[in-house]
């Protein structure tokens, strides 16, 4: 059975966060290596589902860079932040 990558990510949000949970956009950042080349720069890759406007692209960017940045820096103060609704 094969299963497309919007499905995967449904499914996936709704079995870590509850069936009620909707996706509405989704992109993944992919960090990669040319593996058959040695000391191959690391590079990345960027997908996304089918449609979703460049502007909503770099909103969902935004949004996981600023939290990547906020956890890091509450780590480092020693401290944990509570973790906001995941939507």
């Amino acid at each position: 059975m094969e299963i497309t990558m919007d499905d995967a990510v449904s499914q996936f949000i709704k079995a870590k966060y509850g069936e009620s949970m909707m996706t509405t956009g989704w992109m993944l950042v992919v960090s990669t290596a040319e593996g058959a080349l040695k000391g191959a720069p690391n590079g990345f890759v960027i997908i996304h589902n089918e449609g979703l406007p460049q502007h909503t692209q770099l909103g969902l960017l935004q949004s996981g860079v600023n939290s990547v940045t906020q956890d890091q820096m509450f780590e480092s103060l020693g401290r944990s932040r509570p973790k906001p609704p995941p939507f």
